[in-house]
């Protein structure tokens, strides 16, 4: 039984019948799926196979057995698949010895990836540096991760306090050094108003380090916390709830202590984003937690502020104290 395939012919529009056994001319447009470049690999490692014949590839493939044939001879002749015309072929352009200097320095001081590396090179350097550029030479620098499976973000409705110290988070971590890490961080500005490192997590250090960022930074109104032992005291069997030091600190104060939900991270997720980084960072600063935490406040732009003006969260800080943006809301 013979196939047919219907041509229309351009200068008369007049329907053709031609079977596919014969040869057809340029003028003549065949109704059949057109090849692209992932077609035509499985269609050479199906012949490499050997396995299918070419006329069940062509079928599989919605093409003439010719055009199969074609394809084979093409590799035989030239010993490389056939490409496409429209076909986009990767043209990687010279990079100079001063874009590797200028994305080495930056790196060095901002320890950040390409995309806001390439904004803080233009407002550094005067220079653009395309941000694709920017990974090329940080991957011959070794200084790129392989990226993971990438995680669809759930819809949180994201809180943030108007103004500084309204509100600040608080938690403890445990660092590589087997030391504890804690920190007070503004939730308006991120910025950690207060850190200390020590052995033991408790609420005498908490206690401490508050302070340290009350005596610098002003008293914030509100205290968010999870609630672990230095900062809660959770009703047991058999017991009635007591206080912590650190919540008898807080009444004292006239802070008001919130608590986050059970099993809950994500009410912290702002420490908790803090943690990730100064982890992360603090061996490119030799192991120093306090360089990593000026980095963090005073060089790094944060991507949740003031983006377009690569505003840092000591900066923020400062814009978004009280009196000062309710000056600026009445210019």
């Amino acid at each position: 039984m013979l196939l047919f395939n219907l041509y229309l012919n351009p200068s008369s529009f007049s329907v053709v019948v031609v079977s596919e056994q014969f040869f057809l001319s340029k003028e003549y447009k065949p109704f059949m799926t057109k090849l692209n470049k992932r077609k035509i690999g499985w269609i050479m490692r199906e012949l490499g196979k050997g396995e299918l014949s070419v006329g069940q590839i062509a079928r599989v493939q919605k093409i003439s057995p010719r055009r199969v044939r074609q394809l084979r001879e093409h590799l035989q002749a030239t010993g490389v698949a056939f490409r496409l015309k429209t076909e986009r072929t990767v043209c990687r352009r010279t990079i100079t010895e001063d874009e590797r200097r200028i994305v080495a320095e930056a790196h060095k001081k901002y320890c950040l990836g390409s995309t806001m590396l390439e904004r803080l090179i233009e407002r550094d350097f005067q220079r653009h540096i395309p941000h694709n550029v920017i990974q090329q030479i940080l991957g011959d620098m070794g200084k790129t991760k392989p990226l993971g499976k990438k995680v669809k973000r759930k819809g949180w409705v994201r809180f943030e306090g108007k103004h500084s110290n309204n509100m600040w988070h608080t938690d403890y971590t445990l660092l590589k050094n087997g030391r504890w890490f804690i920190c007070y961080e503004d939730d308006a500005s991120r910025k950690i108003v207060s850190h200390g490192e020590f052995d033991e997590a408790t609420s005498e250090h908490a206690i401490e380090v508050l302070k340290q960022g009350i005596a610098t930074h002003g008293k914030p109104r509100q205290m968010l916390t999870g609630r672990d032992c230095q900062f809660y005291a959770s009703e047991g069997e058999g017991r009635t709830q007591g206080k912590t030091d650190f919540q008898l600190f807080l009444g004292k104060e006239g802070i008001k202590h919130i608590l986050g939900r059970v099993n809950h991270p994500q009410t912290n997720g702002k420490e908790e984003r803090a943690f990730g980084t100064i982890k992360a960072k603090v061996g490119h600063f030799d192991g120093s937690v306090d360089e990593t935490v000026r980095w963090y406040n005073e060089v790094k732009p944060h991507m949740s502020l003031d983006y377009g003006n690569l505003e840092t969260p000591a900066q923020a800080f400062i814009r978004k104290m009280h009196h000062l943006s309710s000056c600026a809301s009445n210019v």
